[in-house]
């Protein structure tokens, strides 16, 4: 097992955080680039991949011989100052079978960065929702470090992918843990007309809170309870900033009202283990069909365009898929985490 996950990259870049995104028939679910402006908006191509030309020789653990003339060559993604992504880097079936990847192709890229902060205190719990504390047990990255791969581990939870930190920990996020949705509108919709919305999938739903504002439709949380999995809160807000994710559409798909749909479940704790308990999972399987069914109503209703709790914009097909998945999808035992590889 070691030895496949320490070859994902060539030689040069060991010991950098490597990013594994899964291939379906050869196309990524969600390309990088998408993955990567929906956090960087300026993030740029510096040296673009590219395919054909004669074979090259290659070094490293699992390039032993030639690179097949039709792979692509790897290019390097300028994330932000100091931040740079390397790849793709081809994976191999037993690579990508150790990374829990879904079956077919995969693929890797490297995270460079130009300066690392020290690292901080050791962290205080040994569990959290990514697994950080797991694999950086001697102290926790911050700075850009950070920053950078809160990136990398959200794009691994949306693109169904894994990442593998420079301590050798192998963090690979659940998708379905992203449960919170957020309809970012043009249109305002009362609090009373919220809760009739609200109120045809969860009954219990009333208005917790309403704060005047000058102009305008007020602020408000609402809120309800469901019969087993806890409840489910409406936040109505007007922002002054949008998700950086949004900036790439056109103006009118979006605007300044925000509708947050916010799971809390019963125990609150467990949503920031790596590895929940199987009631819960169970419970946010349900409730992350109820989210999904109350956004999509929001969304026929006034427009405007969905983001995730990773800061990715939804579309429809994403909106569909969440929408036909049922709870016994998600009961199977959970994989444990990856012990962090000794060095």
């Amino acid at each position: 097992m070691e030895a496949v996950v320490a070859g994902l990259v060539p030689e040069q870049y060991a010991g950098t955080h490597v990013l594994a995104l899964p291939r379906t028939r050869g196309v990524a679910r969600t390309s990088v680039e998408t993955l990567a402006r929906a956090w960087f908006p300026s993030a740029t191509w510096l040296t673009p991949p590219g395919g054909g030309g004669a074979a090259r020789p290659m070094v490293g653990a699992r390039f032993r011989g030639l690179v097949p003339a039709d792979e692509v060559r790897p290019g390097e993604l300028v994330l932000a100052d100091g931040i740079r992504l390397v790849g793709p880097f081809s994976l191999t079936a037993p690579q990508t079978q150790a990374l829990d990847l879904p079956a077919g192709t995969a693929e890797a890229f490297a995270l460079r960065l130009d300066d690392v902060s020290p690292r901080g205190a050791p962290p205080g719990r040994t569990d959290d929702r990514d697994g950080l504390a797991r694999a950086f047990r001697d102290g926790l990255p911050q700075g850009v470090e950070l920053h950078a791969l809160g990136w990398a581990l959200a794009a691994a939870r949306r693109g169904r992918g894994a990442v593998v930190t420079g301590t050798g920990a192998v963090l690979t996020p659940e998708p379905a843990a992203g449960v919170d949705l957020t309809l970012y509108s043009a249109h305002p919709l009362s609090p009373e007309d919220a809760l009739r919305v609200l109120g045809t999938m969860v009954p219990s739903s009333r208005v917790q809170s309403v704060e005047p504002r000058d102009s305008g439709p007020p602020d408000a949380v609402l809120a309800g309870a469901t019969a087993y999995d806890g409840g489910v809160q409406l936040s109505i807000r007007r922002v002054a900033e949008v998700p950086v994710a949004l900036g790439a559409l056109d103006w009118r798909d979006y605007g300044p009202f925000a509708y947050g749909l916010t799971w809390q479940p019963l125990d609150p704790d467990e949503l920031d283990a790596e590895r929940p308990t199987g009631l819960h999972v169970i419970a946010r399987a349900r409730v992350r069909v109820l989210v999904a069914r109350l956004a999509a109503m929001l969304q026929g209703r006034i427009a405007g365009t969905l983001v995730d709790d990773g800061g990715f914009v939804v579309h429809e097909l994403d909106l569909d898929e969440r929408l036909s998945e049922s709870a016994s999808v998600h009961t199977r035992p959970p994989r444990p985490p990856q012990a962090v590889r000794s060095r």
